[in-house]
């Protein structure tokens, strides 16, 4: 082992810090993962210590941590699996054969939403019951109220998923990482683990333009008051259609522009 260490040369060790620098600088997701989570872990849990510090004695603050937990795994696993049953079409090469064939794009992405939102609720029930036996956290007898919220977040879940899927149409896998990292530049402005008043004020108003906040936001007043918020459905889902139609009027034009450049076939 020693004789195999003298051997070590200082410019060797050089060239390979210069390889990964290299790759570091024409690769984002090197980027995302060196600077993008860091970020997003310290805004996270830094709202979540201020709501601690002023509000650790709120009743059902543990049923509402868990609830975000079950919720927000839902939301970020049906975005996530959206862009990535595309890119498991484009790893295994079978992106021409399916659109050679009569299949529309509405029957594709069709039929991407159903095995995904099966494969989500799948995951679910697994958290949910988990919760129940080992943190005596039962979802299912506020799951009726909860359903409406679930089917916000699926929406706006969707939304970003077939934004994402037409990005990487577009520029191929350059964006890919953007499949599993872009629930989590939502996740500190969505208010999953805390209020909305424990951001600052100047973040409020972009907080409550996103579906997700009003999801959050109507569970914690479930499980603290036992009240179901009209207010923060209909804001959520009228949020959620302006968010759909924009991210299929992007969806189109990325898929033209794909199209169009005989990137479908370059994919290949």
């Amino acid at each position: 082992m020693l004789q195999g260490a003298s051997r070590m040369r200082m410019h060797r060790i050089v060239a390979i810090i210069v390889r990964h620098l290299y790759e570091i600088r024409r690769n984002a997701n090197h980027v995302t993962n060196m600077i993008y989570w860091p970020i997003m872990n310290i805004m996270v849990w830094g709202f979540f210590t201020i709501y601690l510090r002023r509000d650790a004695m709120r009743p059902g603050l543990v049923s509402c941590l868990l609830g975000a937990v079950i919720l927000w795994g839902l939301f970020n696993g049906f975005q996530r699996d959206m862009a990535v049953g595309f890119l498991d079409e484009l790893w295994s090469r079978n992106l021409v054969n399916l659109f050679a064939s009569p299949l529309s794009v509405p029957e594709y992405v069709t039929g991407l939403v159903a095995v995904n939102a099966i494969k989500v609720m799948i995951g679910v029930a697994f958290e949910a019951v988990i919760a129940w036996m080992f943190y005596h956290f039962n979802i299912f007898p506020m799951l009726p109220q909860f359903v409406p919220f679930i089917l916000n977040l699926a929406l706006f879940a969707l939304a970003i998923g077939v934004a994402v899927t037409g990005l990487i149409f577009r520029y191929t896998t350059k964006f890919q990482t953007l499949a599993w990292s872009f629930a989590g530049v939502l996740m500190p402005l969505s208010c999953v683990f805390y209020p909305l008043d424990a951001l600052p004020g100047f973040l409020r108003p972009i907080a409550w333009l996103l579906p997700t906040t009003h999801s959050f936001e109507g569970m914690r007043q479930i499980i603290t008051r036992g009240e179901f918020s009209i207010a923060h459905f209909n804001w959520g889902l009228a949020l959620n259609f302006c968010y759909f139609g924009l991210a299929m009027i992007f969806f189109s034009a990325m898929f033209e522009s794909a199209k169009q450049r005989g990137l479908l076939v370059k994919m290949e």
